[in-house]
């Protein structure tokens, strides 16, 4: 069986070798802002943009395998009604930060594996909602934060997982799902589709 990871997030091949050692990368191609652009609460946009991920490259190997699964994943931040998406600029790392601290957010993160098997397609499509508590902080320690670099290819502008998490007071749920991939529900969808 052939694993693949939708996506050339370091943070989620890391996670994901903690579950399986051995996979492939072939990186989606998809257009995120073909869905971003609808209507759709943020546990239905995370979904559809993990399986969208995941099919597009799916699609692509179909006909390389005779086993395959291939695994998408999507994360977004939830405040005030508006998903906060990667910072564009430091300006805008700064005016996001500014916008979290001292508050609570919510990270929705989606997982959709599919699979081929005996000429037949599985697929599995599921969501996971945390909560994320961020501590007051200066301007000095933003611009501080910011300079490391840190916040620049980060949903809401930081890292749980590095530097950013002195500035977390607290947060419930996954850890693997609020950093990028949830290693807990991928591995129910493997023992159910007999993966591992």
């Amino acid at each position: 069986m052939e694993i693949i990871l939708a996506s050339n997030s370091p943070r989620r091949k890391k996670l994901l070798s903690t579950l399986i050692k051995n996979f492939k990368i072939i990186p989606s191609s998809f257009n995120e802002d073909t869905i971003k652009l609808q209507n759709l609460a943020p546990e239905e946009l995370v979904k559809r943009l993990s399986f969208e991920k995941a099919n597009s490259v799916f699609n692509d190997i179909y006909n390389n395998y005779e086993e395959a699964t291939v695994i998408g994943s999507d994360t977004l931040i939830w405040f005030n009604n508006s998903i906060i998406g990667k910072p564009k600029n430091e300006d805008d790392a700064f005016n996001i930060l500014n916008m979290l601290q001292g508050k609570t957010h919510f990270v929705y993160t989606g997982v959709s594996v599919i699979m081929k098997r005996n000429d037949k397609t599985y697929i599995k499509n599921d969501f996971t909602k945390c909560n994320v508590s961020m501590k007051q902080m200066s301007k000095q320690e933003i611009l501080e934060y910011i300079s490391t670099k840190e916040p620049l290819d980060k949903a809401g502008a930081y890292a749980i997982q590095g530097i950013g998490r002195k500035f977390i007071s607290t947060f419930s749920g996954s850890l693997q799902a609020i950093i990028g991939l949830d290693i807990d529900k991928l591995k129910e969808i493997f023992i159910e589709f007999k993966i591992i």
